[in-house]
């Protein structure tokens, strides 16, 4: 059975072990089910919606890098993004946030609240650049 999720600007479609996540005009991620390491839902202060996460690892394996999708829940839709999730744990095992892990520490440069993000491992030379940046930044007296 497939379940649909679908608001302006979002698309989300779950069955036959797939997930399938359109932005019109954007971008569509198709990821297998049981490649999805955790799934939660997240209030956001103030109008009633919702954050829905989703964190992919790239390998069945304990792989470190990963595919994270952040997606803004608008009120109307939160009881089906929680019917999803526990779809997803009871046909795939997806966890809920590991309580020990400190999400600050792997995403500091995603903000927390924004309605959709996608993120996924960058390259050493990013990395490098990014990291120069901000020491010019931080030391700029200006």
């Amino acid at each position: 059975m497939t379940l649909c999720l679908k608001w302006p600007g979002f698309q989300l479609e779950y069955g036959e072990g797939v997930l399938q996540l359109h932005w019109p005009s954007a971008a569509v991620l198709e990821v297998k089910a049981e490649r999805c390491a955790e799934a939660s839902l997240g209030p956001v202060p103030g109008d009633g919606s919702a954050q829905l996460m989703l964190r992919f690892r790239s390998t069945p394996s304990d792989a470190t890098d990963l595919i994270l999708v952040r997606v803004g829940v608008p009120a109307a839709h939160i009881q089906g993004a929680e019917h999803l999730i526990q779809r997803l744990r009871r046909e795939h095992g997806v966890p809920d946030r590991r309580t020990d892990e400190d999400e600050s520490a792997d995403l500091s440069r995603l903000p927390a609240r924004a309605p959709g993000w996608v993120l996924a491992p960058t390259g050493a030379a990013s990395e490098e650049l990014f990291d120069e940046v901000m020491d010019r930044v931080a030391n700029d007296t200006d």
